[in-house]
């Protein structure tokens, strides 16, 4: 049996319309493949951006801790007769602990434990005298970022009985 021209024609008609449907769907299945990859990017972003501000700020709260041993290392205070004074440290304990921590590998694997990846630093800046720096500790690496904490301590010289002024410096490797 032969199909008519009317069963055709609107065969035809029929056949059209359903692909300019078909290219509609397709067209906003594109549409949103394309705002749903854009969202997708922005997203990322910034949960990658989020990430970097925690971890920064979990660095910063690891160089703040080691700032804070080290200032109230109890080792080096200036202690006298059961008290002892606040960031104060003495010249001739910070000498003994700096050879030591060069000396000694596992007098320094234990503060490595304590202080990490940083580099610790006592100068007198009042009365100002030339070479007057220690290094308490330094874990050698000095790779990366740092993060520098610095805060003005009290040096007592037990041998001449006289004060200064000095600066202690925290570097934090991250």
């Amino acid at each position: 049996m032969m199909p008519n021209k009317n069963s055709m024609g609107l065969g035809l008609k029929c056949s059209q319309k359903g692909q300019i449907k078909m290219f509609e769907t397709v067209g906003v299945l594109v549409v949103f493949f394309l705002l749903l990859g854009v969202s997708a990017v922005f997203y990322f972003y910034a949960q990658e951006s989020s990430l970097r501000k925690t971890a920064r700020a979990g660095q910063q709260q690891l160089a703040f801790d080691t700032w804070q041993k080290a200032l109230h290392f109890p080792e080096l205070d200036c202690s006298f007769l059961l008290s002892q004074k606040e960031t104060c440290i003495d010249i001739l304990k910070a000498q003994a602990f700096s050879s030591l921590m060069q000396l000694n590998a596992s007098a320094f694997q234990f503060y490595f434990t304590e202080f990490g990846d940083s580099r610790i630093s006592v100068e007198q800046v009042y009365p100002q005298e030339i070479g007057k720096e220690w290094v308490l500790y330094d874990s050698g690496t000095g790779k990366g970022e740092q993060i520098a904490s610095r805060s003005p301590i009290l040096l007592y010289d037990a041998l001449e009985d006289e004060y200064a002024f000095g600066v202690i410096e925290v570097l934090r490797y991250v």
